[in-house]
């Protein structure tokens, strides 16, 4: 087996704060899709660039992470109820301290043995752009619970492999991108962003300003994920002090995964010199990873979307909605903001006559002819 020090790393502050998103949502994941009639079909999980399942400092990877979700899980996987982790690594050195690993973990690697536990344990050397799709065929994990992890360090991920898991029935992707390695390439006509990008025009990235050049892959690489079929696409950043940032984004087409990815977001342990930033927000505010985040950033894209909208004018649950699909923050974040933004005048609000609060219309004081 390889020693540690051939093949592990240091974790990170952005590693350390990503897996902590990782973990809320693997815990709220496997229990809710292994009790469902659906889950009954078996759940995969896989990833694209696995490592070797530990750090130096010995904390586990996303692969052990993910596994200790579902064995932990009040209905773990079992016979009925499987629980496939397909595992994907370039590095043969990597793919056997994470087999030593895995081996430490369950006790034992046979596959006869973990079948009667109901488990699917597959490690496998190759490259994510040449061997997911077809070990996600051999294994039939298509058209079952899927949640796909492309932890890539900043490259991102053939556009193909997107479009067949959205296609997937209860497919789910986790996408890690660093949009530096696309817009300081994008004149180089062999670049690998065109097959990142699929259909979707990212070389104009070139006309930006400097400034707006990382916000420009970042939008374009959301309509990638809704291109590729997703319909409800969630982007984050995770920034470190020194403004350091990843960008993680994340792809469903379950309207309860969505809010559970959300819900994930915020009921994350604080941790040391991390925040979360949502990329729409203008100022490009950090803010500190606690369940109840200041609300700054809200209050402006609430604002922003209210002067876009015609009559500049909304209604309460109309805000809810945006602030569910279209920003970082939970719906119930949206009547604090909007209070805020009453009591400093920049919107006003109709009660609506005995209407309950959230049908509520909202304006923004900008426009004189508000009902």
């Amino acid at each position: 087996m390889p020693t540690p020090d051939d093949v592990l790393w240091g974790k990170d502050p952005h590693t350390a704060a990503k897996h902590l998103v990782y973990r809320s949502y693997f815990d709220a994941w496997f229990p809710i899709l292994l009790q469902s009639a659906y889950g009954s079909k078996g759940v995969t999980y896989a990833e694209g660039f696995s490592g070797p399942g530990e750090y130096k400092d010995g904390s586990p990877g996303s692969p052990i992470i993910a596994l200790r979700s579902a064995l932990g899980c009040k209905m773990p996987p079992g016979p009925g109820r499987e629980g496939r982790f397909l595992l994907l690594e370039d590095s043969q050195s990597r793919v056997d301290y994470l087999r030593g690993v895995l081996l430490r973990e369950l006790g034992t690697l046979d596959r006869v043995e973990l079948a009667a536990r109901g488990l699917v344990v597959e490690t496998q050397k190759g490259n994510c752009r040449e061997d997911l799709l077809p070990l996600l065929d051999e294994h039939r994990a298509w058209n079952k619970p899927l949640l796909l992890i492309l932890d890539t360090w900043g490259s991102a991920v053939d556009f193909k492999i997107l479009k067949r898991t959205a296609a997937s029935k209860a497919g789910e992707v986790i996408v890690t991108i660093q949009p530096s390695q696309f817009w300081r390439f994008a004149s180089n006509p062999r670049h690998y962003g065109d097959r990142v990008f699929g259909p979707v025009v990212w070389r104009d990235v070139q006309a930006q300003p400097k400034e707006n050049k990382a916000q420009y892959i970042k939008s374009q690489y959301r309509r990638v994920l809704n291109e590729a079929g997703f319909q409800y696409v969630l982007d984050f950043e995770l920034a470190d002090e020194r403004n350091n940032l990843l960008y993680l984004v994340f792809g469903t087409n379950s309207d309860r995964g969505f809010e559970k990815m959300k819900d994930a977001i915020w009921r994350v342990d604080p941790y040391q010199g991390i925040g979360y930033r949502d990329p729409r927000d203008p100022n490009q505010e950090t803010l500190p990873i606690r369940p109840e985040p200041l609300l700054g950033p809200l209050r402006r894209l609430i604002l922003e979307h209210l002067v876009n909208l015609p009559g500049q004018v909304a209604t309460l649950d109309d805000l809810r909605r945006f602030a569910l699909h279209k920003t970082i923050f939970r719906p119930g974040q949206t009547l604090s903001a909007v209070r805020l933004l009453i009591d400093e005048g920049s919107v006003i609000a109709e009660p609506a006559g005995k209407r309950l609060v959230g049908t509520s219309r909202i304006s923004h004081t900008g426009s004189m002819a508000l009902f």
